[in-house]
């Protein structure tokens, strides 16, 4: 039985790879942490997510209003919070376009790509969540935490794998 020989550039660049993503995403939670990028960046977008939200819902006629980050109807509130916004699924899958070898045209075109379907899912997330809150309070923490936290992880990671593919697709067609 012959023994498979271990292409050792292949795990130096997938080794690349995983610390990259590691160390970037922990700059990103870094980052996220400290007073004025909570102040300045992660509040205000929490803001966007409810207030978009809100105009999501007011098209179906729910009559909703929001306040900063917490989103209403006569019937119901709701606080978005941080880690309730989609922005630490965002910094995973930016994370892990900027560490995958790839042109910088297409990282942008990655992050963009990718910013965009988390916040649509997230605005899904958001509003569903504000729905069962309200008809169904029993299982509104089992939804929030055990089905909708991995689907919004699991669809940036998918979201990158879109990307990924694409890229090498690109990398197959654009001329040396």
């Amino acid at each position: 039985m012959k023994k498979k020989r271990i292409n050792k550039q292949a795990l130096k660049t997938i080794a690349r790879l995983y610390l990259t993503f590691g160390g970037i995403l922990l700059i990103f939670v870094i980052l996220f942490n400290i007073d004025a990028v909570q102040k300045n960046v992660v509040v205000p977008f929490t803001a966007i997510v409810a207030g978009a939200s809100m105009i999501l819902m007011n098209i179906f006629g729910a009559g909703a209003g929001v306040h900063n980050c917490i989103l209403s109807t006569s019937a119901y509130t709701v606080n978005i919070v941080d880690g309730c916004n989609g922005i630490y699924a965002t910094a995973i899958l930016i994370s892990g376009v900027l560490a995958y070898p790839s042109k910088w045209s297409h990282k942008l075109w990655g992050i963009g790509l990718g910013i965009s379907a988390v916040f649509i899912l997230n605005l899904v997330r958001v509003i569903s969540l504000f729905y069962l809150g309200q008809y169904y309070p029993d299982i509104f923490e089992e939804a929030h935490v055990y089905a909708w936290q991995p689907i919004i992880i699991i669809w940036a990671i998918f979201v990158w794998d879109f990307w990924a593919r694409q890229s090498e697709k690109r990398k197959k067609v654009s001329p040396a």
